[in-house]
């Protein structure tokens, strides 16, 4: 059984966000870029994900008062 399966959708965050956080939490790779992602949708990857997670915003803007992560780096926490 994989760590995310109880994980089918998560309000307010995009699937193709939750797929590719899903391959880092179950190890099928070690880390993954999120692309145009919004500060709400980055809120609600740290209060779900960020135990297990290291999340590195590497560009943010802000674009008609906005604030937007537009990449972030997601990748799986070294015990």
């Amino acid at each position: 059984m994989n760590v995310l399966d109880r994980h089918e959708e998560i309000p307010g965050l995009k699937n193709e966000y939750l797929d590719k956080i899903k391959l880092v939490v179950n190890r099928h790779t070690d880390k993954v870029t999120l692309l145009a992602l919004t500060k709400t949708e980055f809120n609600i990857i740290q209060d779900e994900f960020g135990n297990m997670l290291d999340i590195t915003v590497t560009c943010e803007h802000i674009f008609n008062n906005k604030h937007l992560v537009v990449t972030a780096v997601v990748s799986r926490r070294q015990i």
